[in-house]
């Protein structure tokens, strides 16, 4: 099982760093971005995927948190996602 909290792993700093060089052109993205609740998958550079909300989140996420995800289609078995942003409610869960 993969721990979503804790002391930040190595490769975080490498993924800290590409983010504050695109930091900007994430937070304009999320400003002008209109939330469709459709869930995606995202990918860093280091190979970790991520679930999130919709596009909107991700590049809220990239924001806030300093990283580079990018869009990449969602693996069916969804235990090897990093973490999942996705809400639990059954709107969202297939």
């Amino acid at each position: 099982m993969t721990e979503a909290h804790g002391p930040p792993k190595e490769r975080d700093s490498e993924d800290i760093a590409m983010g504050r060089k695109l930091g900007a052109k994430w937070c304009s993205m999320a400003k002008v971005c209109n939330h469709d609740r459709v869930p995606i998958c995202g990918v860093s550079h280091a190979g970790d995927i991520v679930g999130f909300r919709d596009l909107c989140d991700m590049f809220d996420y990239n924001c806030i948190r300093r990283r580079n995800y990018k869009q990449t289609p969602c693996p069916d078995d969804r235990s090897v996602l990093t973490v999942s942003r996705r809400p639990t409610n059954s709107y969202y869960d297939d």
